[in-house]
């Protein structure tokens, strides 16, 4: 039985020592409303992570930071070792798809991670919006400026039935479509998450 119960500890010891404890990311320059969105993807999107909590003692611990600089992503990791800072690992995406590629090819740099198996998926981004006039190639931005979506394939939608994700409250500016903090983080989440965007399509609402 003391047996038993030897291996039961050792055995929870190495789990636990496996887990890594990721905290609130840190933004610059963003909507707030992508702080949880990021916070819950990293651990979602890694194994044997978790959100920090100060209860619990981490063999490695990870702070995001997360700014936009003139619309591009900019990313730093501080890792902690047993609570002292072990590395810092920073890169610059140009847009959200980017970001999202560059935050799956981590664990090429960081090698206790180890990435969930995610599925690209294709979709258009259905746009509703006041404004009239749009050019042929769009680029979607939050109403900060970063970059969700660069410069694709644009046109009026006619009916197409294809698989798509909705925003409303759009502006058109030129070649830019402006998303409120609500729209903008439901199109950064399902970019994190491995969706790609082929095309955008436009309905006018006047």
């Amino acid at each position: 039985m003391i047996y038993i119960f030897a291996i039961l500890f050792f055995w929870a010891l190495q789990v636990s020592a496996g887990e890594i404890g990721i905290k609130k990311p840190v933004l610059r320059n963003l909507p707030s409303e992508y702080s949880s969105i990021f916070h819950t993807f990293l651990v979602d999107n890694f194994e044997n992570t978790e959100k920090f909590t100060s209860k619990k003692s981490y063999p490695y611990t990870i702070k995001p930071y997360l700014s936009s600089i003139a619309g591009s992503y900019n990313l730093c990791f501080d890792i902690y070792k047993n609570k002292d800072i072990y590395r810092i690992i920073c890169f610059s995406s140009k847009d959200a798809q980017d970001l999202s590629q560059k935050i799956d090819n981590l664990p090429e740099k960081i090698k206790f991670l180890s990435i969930r198996k995610k599925t690209e998926k294709h979709v258009y981004l259905k746009v509703l919006t006041f404004s009239k006039r749009f050019s042929s190639i769009l680029k979607v931005t939050s109403q900060n400026g970063d970059i969700l979506i660069n410069y694709t394939q644009a046109k009026e939608f006619k009916g197409e039935d294809v698989e798509h994700i909705t925003v409303g409250n759009a502006l058109i500016n030129i070649d830019t479509i402006i998303l409120n903090s609500a729209e903008a983080s439901k199109v950064f989440d399902y970019i994190l998450r491995g969706y790609r965007f082929k095309g955008i399509l436009i309905i006018k609402t006047y």
